[in-house]
């Protein structure tokens, strides 16, 4: 293809697959020592069985044992928080892969975040909802990332007659904490949108998407939305999350998804979420990624 006619997302994707192609080993790997600040003074029905005097040096061998000396390290993955041994049979599902990549060309940087786990949740969200009547809405859009993936992995989107509303300020600045607005003086955040016009180009491969600017929740009437299958918000303050999941809820089905990007990441939010989840009589699952999930209760006899 000319390099001429080559658009902005076919570009980022080249790069990201030379710098991909121009690397050795596996990035979110880990090897190396690690020990436990631990020990336990508790005697058990097995230490019992041996003579008083034999029993702390008993003790001080378990604690050698299982805590004390170092181990290695046994995970498969760790990344963005989250450190495991698990299986991760998906990492080599190829539709898993292209979402992934698709994630990466919306982030307009070629080294790849770490963010498979978050990917993994909205595809197995996407699915589930895509299944369900209602619409897709996210609060907290920034240059897209979560949804570009969702939608990746998506057959048949173009077709179903489902929309997508993305509702964010579009604007590249930093939150002021005491006000959750943009704030410039506090600088420029990489993860967010340069401009709305970035988010249009991103996501113009797709029907149905629509791109709503402003301030939430005073922004989020104007939508006309009334039945909502999934939700995501990454809003990174507390009030604005509480008001987006207060104005939704209502309009959730019955086996609709919420995803709260940063609910186990910062102590405010996550007590903000718990409470309004309480409200609805409701728990918010915690993920290893450091996310939420709520799924709506069907209807119960």
């Amino acid at each position: 293809m000319d390099e001429n006619t080559t658009s902005p997302k076919e570009k980022m994707l080249d790069s990201i697959r030379l710098h991909d192609a121009s690397t050795l080993g596996t990035q979110f790997g880990i090897k190396g020592f690690f020990v436990r600040p631990y020990v336990s003074f508790f005697v058990g029905s097995i230490i019992k069985r041996y003579p008083r005097f034999v029993r702390p040096l008993l003790v001080l061998a378990r604690n050698l044992k299982l805590y004390l000396l170092p181990k290695r390290i046994e995970w498969r993955y760790s990344a963005d928080g989250l450190a495991t041994k698990a299986i991760m049979s998906f990492m080599d599902d190829p539709e898993f892969q292209r979402s992934c990549e698709r994630m990466r060309v919306a982030s307009g940087a070629v080294v790849d975040p770490g963010l498979h786990w978050r990917v993994h949740q909205v595809m197995w969200a996407f699915r589930h909802c895509f299944t369900l009547k209602g619409d897709f809405v996210e609060c907290g859009t920034g240059r897209g990332l979560m949804m570009s993936a969702g939608l990746q992995s998506l057959d048949g989107w173009d077709t179903s007659g489902r929309r997508l509303f993305l509702f964010d300020t579009f604007v590249p600045f930093r939150l002021n904490p005491d006000t959750g607005d943009n704030d410039p003086a506090r600088g420029m955040h990489e993860k967010y949108a340069p401009s709305v016009e970035a988010v249009v180009e991103n996501f113009g491969e797709w029907k149905n998407v629509n791109i709503v600017k402003g301030r939430i929740p005073e922004k989020l009437p104007s939508a006309g939305i009334e039945k909502v299958a999934f939700l995501h918000i990454d809003l990174n303050h507390s009030s604005a999350e509480c008001d987006a999941l207060r104005y939704f809820w209502p309009k959730i089905v019955n086996g609709g998804i919420v995803l709260l990007d940063d609910y186990a990441t910062d102590t405010t939010q996550n007590d903000a979420m718990n409470s309004v989840a309480a409200e609805f009589g409701v728990r918010i699952l915690t993920t290893g990624s450091a996310q939420g999930i709520i799924l709506k209760p069907y209807e119960t006899n």
